[in-house]
């Protein structure tokens, strides 16, 4: 565990006892970083090397405003040293024989030392004293005059997130962003990225983010179905309507992981629009076997109750099964209270009637519509219901083997009754012309 004497850089009377925080260069020792006093104030340090008698230091009073802007390299290095045409910094002399300190205020304009070009940004920030809570950067970036909106920023660090969990989730990469704060001035989200392999994230989690803007690779591994599709849909249409870049920074290299910006988005958007025509996912398939069940969790909802497993008779897991089944069939709205269909189907005493109506709202689901697309048919009720299985193994996004086996059974048992009821209503004796009554 670090000490506060580990962490000591100098002591000056002109600002108190400094102790290192953030670090931008190193060898042997921190040669650029900032330093907190004890009480907490910020100074930027510039090592300038040693001459024959003295180890030499520039140290500048900043401001945290000033450093957020460093260390998103949206001012160089020599931007911290002269601040301003004014601005003086504190030069310090540390004789190498005994460690005497000298210190005075100088002119930061023309000081007669080698100093860093004036677009050289840093390259590292290690964080010294253990206070950073954050590893990443979620930055926003306008390209265009225009105002961004709080909601739009908000949606955009939210899918942006979204994005890179799922994406590397397939490929075998678990990681979480959990937000820690945001940089003020600027549209930059400060995020703790936790991973169960935190070295295979660094490493080949970096490399896979990097291709996303690879037009050729990326859409490839949409093809391969390797993200959720509609997610990328709604991030790509953000950047690309508001005209922004959004960038997943490291903090310690200060490496720009991934980079997206609304050029390329609109380049891959027709891409993805041909694939979204048949893309299925978990969440778009159904898993209440049961429709009479469901009938009874929209007449629960309609008489304005909390549909609970013991209503149901089924599994407390089992509730969340009918009540995503209603929103896929649009039969209950997000915040679960009934669409106008649900209300008819609530309330239906005929069954052919309420079966009509989810058979019909099936059919229009992306699901339902691919299913039927996929074999061929014009209705659910002459599909073949076992090849409900096959249907979901080879084109549902994020189901292994054996739980497309299971969740084939819902679209099975669905067909079933949906066939059920249409040869119940053939069978029906038509009504006599006029003339015979």
């Amino acid at each position: 565990m670090t000490t506060k004497n580990d962490l000591l850089f100098l002591i000056v009377e002109k600002f108190g006892t400094l102790y290192y925080h953030n670090v931008y260069s190193f060898y042997d020792e921190p040669l650029i970083f900032t330093a907190l006093n004890e009480y907490g104030q910020l100074f930027f340090c510039y090592g300038l090397g040693c001459d024959e008698h003295d180890d030499r230091w520039l140290i500048a009073p900043t401001s945290q405003e000033r450093v957020n802007r460093l260390e998103q390299k949206d001012i160089p290095i020599i931007k911290m040293i002269k601040q301003s045409a004014s601005s003086k910094v504190l030069f310090v002399k540390i004789k190498l024989e005994n460690g005497v300190i000298s210190e005075e205020f100088i002119s930061a304009k023309d000081l007669p030392y080698k100093m860093p070009n004036d677009d050289l940004c840093i390259s590292e920030n290690v964080n010294y004293d253990g206070k950073r809570r954050f590893s990443h950067r979620i930055r926003i970036a306008k390209k265009s005059d225009n105002d961004i909106m709080s909601e739009t920023l908000n949606q955009v660090s939210e899918y942006f997130g979204q994005f890179c969990r799922h994406y590397l989730r397939k490929h075998d990469i678990s990681v979480q962003f959990y937000p820690q704060d945001a940089v003020n001035g600027s549209f930059v989200y400060r995020v703790k990225a936790k991973s169960d392999n935190d070295k295979l994230f660094r490493h080949e989690g970096y490399q896979i983010l990097s291709r996303v803007t690879s037009n050729e690779d990326f859409v490839k591994s949409l093809a391969k179905q390797e993200i959720d599709l509609r997610i990328v849909r709604k991030l790509f249409d953000l950047i690309g309507s508001n005209d922004i870049e959004v960038q997943l920074i490291d903090e310690v290299s200060t490496r720009t992981i991934l980079n997206l910006e609304p050029e390329y988005v609109k380049a891959v958007v027709p891409a993805i629009d041909d694939l979204l025509g048949t893309y299925l996912d978990s969440t778009m398939v159904p898993q209440a076997d049961n429709l009479d069940r469901l009938k009874t969790y929209l007449s629960i909802v309609d008489r304005k109750k909390i549909v609970t497993a013991e209503d149901l008779g089924v599994d407390p897991r089992q509730v969340n099964y009918y009540r995503d089944a209603c929103k896929v069939l649009s039969l209950i709205h997000d915040y679960s209270t009934l669409t106008p269909l649900g209300w008819k189907v609530a309330n239906s005493e005929i069954e052919e009637e309420w079966v009509g109506i989810i058979q019909r709202q099936f059919e229009e689901s992306d699901c339902g519509h691919f299913w039927m697309s996929n074999q061929g048919v014009k209705s659910i009720s002459l599909i073949d219901e076992d090849s409900a299985t096959q249907f979901l193994i080879n084109n549902c996004n994020g189901l292994s083997r054996d739980t497309s086996e299971r969740r084939a059974q819902t679209l099975k048992s669905w067909a079933k009754r949906f066939k059920k009821i249409s040869i119940s209503e053939s069978h029906v004796a038509p009504e006599p012309p006029a003339s015979e009554l």
